[in-house]
């Protein structure tokens, strides 16, 4: 009997070459803690990591498949999906990602207003867009450019 087994998925962080950085990982790097943070900072920043943490791996859980609410697939425009988190009550962070062979691939990212209205921010919303495309086309033309995801929180 033939079973059906799954390919063991596993996030991973686009490298940019140009950039000389992953910008997911650039990004996390802000919620990483160390000994001069006060002890309520401290414990934000590990339940910040820990709540992304964990909507990367029900991403990876799935396959890469958008799964609301915690990821939502983009319009037909983009390559890739994003997975929504709130920061707090009015920040919403949009990690955006692809799927790749066993890869889940983070991209790019956005903090956006949860409620904006002004031309500015739907231009700098449009601008990160466009951006992650492009991020999206240079795995492709390179698909070794990536370094691999870690989940810790220090």
């Amino acid at each position: 009997m033939i079973k059906n087994i799954r390919k063991c998925m596993r996030a991973v962080y686009y490298y940019d070459s140009q950039l000389k950085h992953c910008p997911v990982k650039k990004y996390l790097a802000q919620f990483h803690f160390s000994s001069r943070l006060k002890s309520k900072q401290r414990n934000k920043n590990i339940k910040q990591l820990l709540a992304i943490n964990s909507k990367i791996n029900i991403v990876i859980a799935h396959q890469g498949v958008p799964v609301p609410p915690i990821s939502y697939p983009l319009d037909r425009t983009y390559d890739y999906f994003e997975i929504k988190h709130r920061k707090n009550e009015n920040i919403l962070i949009r990690i955006f990602y692809f799927r790749y062979h066993d890869l889940i691939i983070l991209l790019n990212v956005l903090e956006k207003p949860a409620n904006y209205d002004s031309s500015k921010d739907r231009r700098r919303i449009s601008k990160c867009l466009e951006e992650t495309q492009i991020f999206y086309q240079k795995f492709i033309a390179n698909p070794y450019s990536y370094e691999e995801y870690s989940q810790e929180t220090n």
